[in-house]
């Protein structure tokens, strides 16, 4: 299925009550993941902003997290752009992605998060966007793994630019991103993939 199809397929989805109340699930956490092809990335950036329109004209508390926004939030706060550079040619670019990846820690990255969600009022909704531009300096996997205390029953779909297949995340279907086996498949390319 093409992936335009899939997102008029999203769109639909994400307005759906059953959906936003994590009905059909069981007791399984309301995680959910949208892969597409890279090359598709501005395309599902604009989708994005419509869905976002369209959620707020129906009263949904949508809360959207740019992860390398958010990154980049947490590094301001720390460390200046002068010292980055200075540590940078001192050191060299290898030891500056280590350094920046303590800072960004998950459970660092997770509190942020929590913050923004416990500000946003009543979140129905989150997206979590920015996975690819975040890499390699946050894992996704290792978000995810440390976001299900703090969203409870709210669904989280994840935009991701690669592959996953119930079992492994593929990050720009090149880079093993890690496995992660808590989230569904949102609308994939051999079904419609909406789970019932």
């Amino acid at each position: 299925m093409k992936v335009e199809k899939r997102l008029e397929l999203l769109k639909q989805k994400v307005q759906e009550d059953d959906f936003l109340r994590a009905r059909g699930l069981g007791n399984e956490i309301p995680f959910w993941i949208f892969d597409y092809p890279p090359e598709k990335e501005l395309l599902v950036r604009e989708t994005i902003d419509k869905i976002t329109l369209n959620l707020g004209k129906i009263s949904v508390n949508l809360l959207l997290i740019d992860l390398f926004e958010i990154s980049l939030e947490l590094l301001e706060n720390k460390i200046s752009i002068d010292e980055i550079f200075k540590f940078e040619n001192k050191n060299g670019s290898n030891e500056l992605l280590n350094k920046l990846k303590i800072m960004l820690k998950p459970e660092i990255v997770k509190k942020a998060i929590q913050v923004k969600m416990e500000s946003s009022g009543d979140v129905q909704l989150m997206f979590l966007t920015g996975v690819g531009k975040a890499w390699p300096l946050v894992r996704s996997h290792s978000i995810l793994n440390n976001l299900q205390p703090v969203l409870g029953n709210v669904p989280l779909v994840t935009f991701y630019p690669g592959k996953y297949d119930n079992y492994e995340l593929s990050l720009f279907g090149k880079f093993k991103d890690g496995n992660y086996y808590r989230a569904f498949p949102l609308i994939n390319e051999e079904t419609s993939g909406i789970r019932e």
